[in-house]
């Protein structure tokens, strides 16, 4: 059962092999094999500086939020804070969308490949996304849910916080921004260093190590606690799983994307320690232990979400392949 899921010949790493890795080449086979083995180092390290130099373009967004509030001193403390949903998402726009030129950059000058070869194939792409955002949405309201059963969540009422039907308009806003910053993150660590460390080392390492640089990722969060970094290395395994498991990143594009979204913009919860975008369908707030509810890191750090991603890491190895589903189950029998 392990082999089958971590087979080294699945559709998202025979994609990336199409590329010809440009490094030099060496008579010398020691010289040789010690570039081999740097490339998926100087790959990580390149990965981890993406977000940093992506950082950068959001500036134009910090101007803008600073000048909403007349520039005051209050704002300058924390530039980021706001409760408009329209600037944290042309936020996650700016902040986010610079990862994919990062990554087509690096891929044209090094691995001789195009972007769409990090798992973009164009096939059954809405059946994909529509599969993945279900999952995500489903994967978020559970814990909420089980909390909600054990006494461990209520409403909130927050006059700075658009709420109920009315906000709507704010949560689709906030969809937007999510829907970019989920498949930024996804294109980074699932379509670009799982395969780059999955091929040389194996895809038990390109799971570690793409979830070791997802969960860094979050280190300068807000509130972080212990749990919160095991769930968000968790999360990245379940995500690496199921990308090799589907062949490509449409999935989990949506799956990440629409667990943000549920958890900050359907609940009104912290999304990996912020609060987001100042609307919500549904205002809740935890009240009771953070072990169990993650307390101000939201949902996320605590282990009512480490019960559900490690669940969802175990569906991964026991649900057949979409191959070895009987026929009649098959979505193309079904149309």
């Amino acid at each position: 059962m392990l082999n089958r899921v971590l087979d080294s010949n699945n559709q998202l790493f025979e994609l990336a092999r199409q590329g010809s890795l440009a490094i030099p080449r060496f008579h010398n086979h020691i010289w040789q094999n010690i570039w081999e083995f740097a490339y998926p180092l100087l790959a990580f390290f390149y990965a981890g500086l993406v977000p940093v130099l992506s950082s950068f373009c959001a500036a134009p967004v910090i101007v803008v939020n600073l000048a909403s509030e007349n520039f005051s001193v209050a704002a300058f403390h924390n530039p980021l804070k706001t409760n408009s949903p329209l600037i944290t998402s042309m936020f996650l726009l700016f902040s986010f969308l610079p990862f994919f030129v990062f990554i087509w950059g690096w891929l044209g000058i090094f691995e001789h490949r195009s972007f769409w070869t990090t798992g973009l194939e164009r096939t059954n792409i809405r059946e994909k996304y529509l599969r993945g955002a279900a999952v995500g949405t489903l994967m978020m309201i559970m814990p909420v849910f089980i909390l909600w059963g054990a006494g461990l969540m209520n409403f909130e009422s927050d006059p700075y916080v658009w709420s109920g039907w009315s906000a709507i308009p704010g949560v689709l806003i906030m969809l937007v921004g999510w829907l970019v910053q989920g498949a930024a993150e996804e294109t980074l660590t699932r379509g670009f260093l799982l395969p780059v460390f999955g091929i040389r080392f194996g895809p038990f390492w390109g799971i570690m190590v793409s979830s070791i640089l997802f969960s860094s990722l979050h280190l300068l969060n807000q509130n972080l606690n212990w749990i919160a970094m095991v769930n968000l290395f968790l999360f990245g395994v379940f995500a690496s799983l199921y990308a090799m498991r589907e062949g490509g990143l449409w999935g989990v594009f949506a799956i990440h994307s629409f667990w943000n979204w549920t958890q900050g913009n359907l609940f009104g919860l912290e999304v990996s320690g912020s609060s987001i975008g100042g609307t919500t369908l549904i205002n809740l707030q935890e009240t009771g232990s953070n072990l169990l509810t993650g307390g101000a890191f939201g949902p996320e750090g605590g282990l009512a979400v480490s019960f559900i991603l490690v669940a969802s890491i175990l569906v991964m190895f026991l649900i057949p392949r979409r191959k070895e589903l009987p026929a009649f189950l098959h979505t193309d029998a079904m149309k």
